[in-house]
């Protein structure tokens, strides 16, 4: 990453001590943008696009591991930044196992992937077992019926057990998480209590709780309320609050974003995404066109290297 990356050995020099880290890869890319959104996204689904995207983040996975395979060790991957399931899934495959052929990746480490739900389907579903997707982050926002026209798709609340059946014939059984929105001022309380109470019902084991932004959003005191309530309601169902917003069942923490909250080197892919590595954040470009052309190239695609403390 531009960085000079010390060598860690141990006494005996003969074994090298490898440096834990966890990885990001960023996929900024969403099929339609929701009003609620504040995040800088890329909406539509262009198909050569986005292979073009994977194309270019496999060139800078594959130009500093170099640098990297020799002292870190992965402990966790998150595909986020946006819907990373409208990636082609044979796309996601690929990447991945180039992770795992050009990098030290725990045995045990969990992979993580934000999704539409849409894309969980009999399609997809064998290139995700394939490339050992352990975790999913299920985008279900609400469960309010006019909410999910922005999803460009059919009311989940009727495809919910559906979805559910799915994931309970997986050997895998507390891969599922949801991500709730909440502080929406078109959806109601009882909508948001709605959403929460079905996480209760249903395999779920991991819940991201994500403010809404823009002209839609709440304010403070009326998004807590809701934050509260649903603290109430989750607390009761056995889920742990293990980091601001995040809650999960006991053992089914994101170790990603336990990893990144504790210190841990992060590891970080693609469009605007920002490694932190030896005390430096070096952050991506956040133009398509120039990552797209120099993707392996550190220095065109650098626009800032930084002390973590001046970051922060």
């Amino acid at each position: 990453r531009g960085i000079a990356v010390m060598r860690r050995f141990e006494t005996n020099m003969e074994t090298t001590t490898l440096h834990p880290v966890v990885m990001k890869l960023n996929f900024p890319f969403i099929t339609r943008k929701p009003s609620f959104c504040g995040r800088t996204l890329i909406e539509g689904h262009n198909t050569e696009l986005l292979h073009r995207y994977v194309l270019a983040m496999a060139l800078e996975l594959k130009a500093n591991a170099a640098d990297l395979v020799a002292d870190c060790e992965v402990q966790a991957i998150r595909l986020g930044g946006g819907s990373a399931s409208i990636i082609n899934g044979s796309d996601l495959d690929h990447l991945l196992r180039l992770i795992r052929s050009c990098y030290h990746v725990a045995e045990d480490a969990p992979v993580t992937m934000r999704t539409c739900p849409a894309d969980i389907n009999g399609a997809n579903m064998p290139f995700y077992n394939r490339s050992h997707v352990t975790r999913y982050d299920l985008e279900l926002y609400s469960l309010e019926p006019l909410d999910f026209c922005t999803l460009d798709t059919l009311n989940y609340s009727e495809q919910m057990p559906y979805i559910t059946h799915g994931f309970l014939r997986a050997d895998r059984r507390d891969s599922m998480g949801f991500v709730l929105l909440y502080g929406k001022k078109t959806v109601s309380r009882w909508g948001f209590r709605h959403s929460v109470l079905e996480v209760t019902r249903r395999p779920v084991y991991h819940v991201l709780l994500q403010r809404c932004a823009g002209a839609d959003m709440l304010d403070d005191a009326e998004a807590q309320a809701q934050l509260d309530e649903a603290a109430q309601l989750l607390t009761e169902a056995g889920f742990v609050q293990y980091l601001p917003r995040r809650w999960a069942k006991p053992g089914c923490e994101d170790k990603f974003w336990q990893g990144a909250a504790n210190g841990m080197d992060v590891l970080a892919f693609g469009l605007s995404a920002y490694t932190r590595l030896d005390g430096m954040i070096t952050t991506n470009t956040s133009d398509l066109n120039t990552y797209l052309a120099h993707s392996a190239d550190y220095e065109q695609i650098t626009v800032s290297t930084v002390p973590v403390q001046t970051a922060e």
